[in-house]
Parts: C-alpha cells; structure tokens; sequence
C-alpha cells in the first residue's frame, strides 16, 4: 500500500501560493521591523555587496586583458596564475583612473553646470523676453510669456529649486558633498569591500563551481540550470549595458566637444561633459543634457542656441545609425516601449540609480517573459502565422465566424 504524501502535484502549487501570501502580509502588517531588519543587515553585508559591486566592474577589462590580449603573448598553460594578476592589476589601474577623473572632472563640472543654470534662470527668461520682443511676429506672445513670467515669480523658483536640490541626496551638488564628507565614516566599509573583490576576482571560478556543487546537491539539476541561465543572463545584461553605456557616452561626449569647438560654441568642456555623461540614462538623460546646454548658450546668444540644438540632434543621429553599429554593436535588444518604461518606472522607484540599472533589469525580465511566451506557444503549437491571422482579422469578421466567447 502506497503512502499517501502531504502535499501532492495539485496542492503543492497551492500551498507555495498560500505561504507566499502569508508572508507578504505579514511583510506589509511588521513593515517597521522588516525595514529595520533589512537595514541592519544591509549595514553588516555592505563590504561584501560592495565588494561584489567592485568585482564586477573590475571583472570587464580584466577578461579583455586576459581573454583578447594576454593569451596571444603568455601560455595560459604553463602560467595559468600570471595571466589573471597581471589582468587584475592593468583592471585595477584602470579602474582608479575613471574614479580620479570622475572625481576631479566630471562631478566638479556637472555641479557647475547645474549651479550656473540655477543661477542664470533669470538672465535666461529676461534674455527669451527680450528676443521675442525683438521679433514683430512674437510681439503678442512675448506680452504673454512675460506675463506668466512675472506671475511665476522667477526668484523665488530659482531659490525654492537650490534649496530642494540641496535637501535632496540624489542631486548632483548635494550627493557630491555627501559623498565627500562620509569616506572619513565609511573608509573601513570601503577597504573590506576593496580586499573582497580581490578575493572574488581571482578566485571567480573556484567560486562558481563551489557553489553549482552546492545548489545541485540540494536542488534539482533543472532548477540549478534555471539559476544559471538566469545569473549569466544577468551577468550579460548587466556587462553589455556598462560597456555600450560607457563607450556612448565617452564617443557623445568628445564628438560634442570637438564639435563646439569648431562651431566656436560657448563653454564648450561643461556642456560636452554634461552632455557626455546624462546619455548615460537612455531617452531622459539626452533631453535634459540638452535642454540644459541650450539655456546656458541662449544667455550669450539665442542663434547659437538654436546651431547647438541642430548640432547635438545630428550627432546623436550619428551615433545611433553609425556608431553604435560599427563600433559598439547593437543596443540591449529591448522594444523602445519598453525602455521607456523601465527607466520611468526605475527613476519614479530609486531616483537616478534606478534610471541606471533599470534598463538591464528590462532586459532580463523581457528575456524570461519571451523564452516563457515561445515555449508555451509551442507547447500549444500555436505558430507566428496564427498569430498574425488573429491581429489582421478585423471585428467584422470575427463575428461572422461565431465564435463561442465565454465570459
């Protein structure tokens, strides 16, 4: 006589659903304690999620190094343990040499810019009225706008706008500030994470089949595969989206720089570097970099404002038809709505760090939903064409064919 199990095939999903409920509820009901929970153990694991942070970033170059450049001159072989120090360490110099220019440059800079707008939102709404009374045919809607104007109260916008930026941690001025005056607190945090991604980097592969022998001797293979895809599908998002990032915003930013510099456009190191690094968030980041550039030179003159805004919409033209082909490669493969999306929804969540990460979180969840979607239309044997058929049949005809709806 057979053992009747506690949980067959039919319950199982039910009781998985029944507990997951549970938790949530009671997740929403402590809410307090969960997210003092979640914080204090944040605060024990920073160094390592540091750590892995750093081990990942640190882990690009160091695979070009060992994978495209080192392997054509040392025998992998006979130094299997030469090849990734000699990786890590040209990863490394690397690596300080952004975060210094980072530091020195493009935070300093970004903090002018946005400084020097805020400053000249006046100069530039004087400057726009009395351009367009300049003109005969915007005579009646300069009236207008000088009206709204007036009625805006443009200094005390201006000051309302610094001070929420200062209280805000995300803004540029203020987190770089903050970012500055909490290393003295952090420094310790900041060291551990530095020697773990050390350990992480040269020691990845140890690591990863230590832990697939883990997950397969209390797993099932298919789930342990499914963990894999998966985390390497994350890891490939994630690698792909910094590099196609870095090398667009890098190429944006010098072509924007030479450029100005031939057109003989107003400051043209601030904006290049502003324009440089916003296109780091797709659809936004382009737009405000811009918008921001074009008040700056509207101030000194309203026709090369007009010449900079032609210029960068040909330049970004450039880059997506030209550049991003030939020399970066293709985008993360994401439809444009669902970029769109994922940066709104991200930078409505986290601010300008879930605007970042946002996209290759996109690309992993669409990547599932579309291996789900395939398999289970196959499963069904439902093929493209059915598919088709069904979006090019109009309502006419869908209730010419009776169907038997049940609703």
């Amino acid at each position: 006589m057979k053992e009747k199990k506690f949980l067959d095939e039919k319950t199982r999903p039910i009781f998985k659903l029944g507990f997951l409920l549970i938790l949530i509820f009671f997740g929403f009901w402590y809410i307090d304690s969960v997210k003092g929970l979640l914080l204090t153990t944040y605060s024990v694991l920073r160094p390592i999620v540091y750590g892995l942070v750093i081990a990942f970033i640190i882990n690009l170059p160091m695979n070009f190094f060992q994978e495209k450049l080192f392997h054509r001159f040392i025998d992998k072989d006979k130094h299997n343990k030469l090849v990734p120090v000699l990786s890590l360490i040209l990863a490394w110099i690397i690596f300080f040499a952004i975060v210094t220019l980072i530091l020195t440059v493009l935070i300093p800079e970004l903090a002018n810019a946005i400084t020097s707008l805020i400053d000249n939102i006046p100069v530039f709404f004087d400057r726009l009225i009395e351009y367009l009374n300049d003109q005969r045919l915007f005579k009646e809607v300069s009236a207008e706008i000088s009206a709204k104007i007036n009625s805006l109260n443009v200094d005390n916008f201006t000051s309302e706008l610094r001070r929420f930026l200062d209280g805000k941690n995300w803004g540029f001025v203020s987190k770089t500030s903050s970012i500055l005056n909490s290393v003295s607190q952090t420094i310790m945090t900041i060291v551990m994470g530095f020697i773990f991604s050390l350990y992480v980097s040269l020691n990845k592969k140890d690591l990863q089949t230590n832990t697939n022998k883990i997950l397969l001797a209390n797993f099932k293979e298919e789930k342990v595969k499914q963990v894999n895809y998966i985390a390497k599908l994350s890891y490939d998002s994630f690698s792909r989206f910094l590099e196609t990032r870095f090398l667009s915003c890098l190429s944006l930013g010098i072509i924007c720089f030479i450029g100005m510099l031939i057109l003989r456009l107003p400051m043209p190191a601030m904006i290049s570097i502003l324009v440089g690094a916003l296109d780091i968030i797709p659809y936004f980041g382009p737009i405000i970099a811009t918008a921001i550039g074009m008040i700056l030179i509207f101030i000194q003159s309203p026709a090369q404002s007009l010449v900079f805004l032609i210029f960068v919409l040909a330049i970004q033209q450039f880059q997506e038809s030209i550049l991003y082909p030939l020399v970066i490669g293709k985008h993360q493969g994401l439809p444009a709505i669902w970029i769109f999306l994922s940066v709104f929804v991200g930078g409505g969540l986290f601010g300008i760090f879930g605007m970042l990460v946002s996209m290759p979180i996109a690309t992993v969840i669409y990547t599932l939903v579309e291996d789900s979607t395939k398999r289970k239309l196959k499963t069904k044997e439902i093929t493209e064409e059915d598919v088709k058929s069904l979006n090019e049949k109009s309502y006419e005809s869908m209730r010419e064919e009776k169907m038997d709806f049940k609703f």
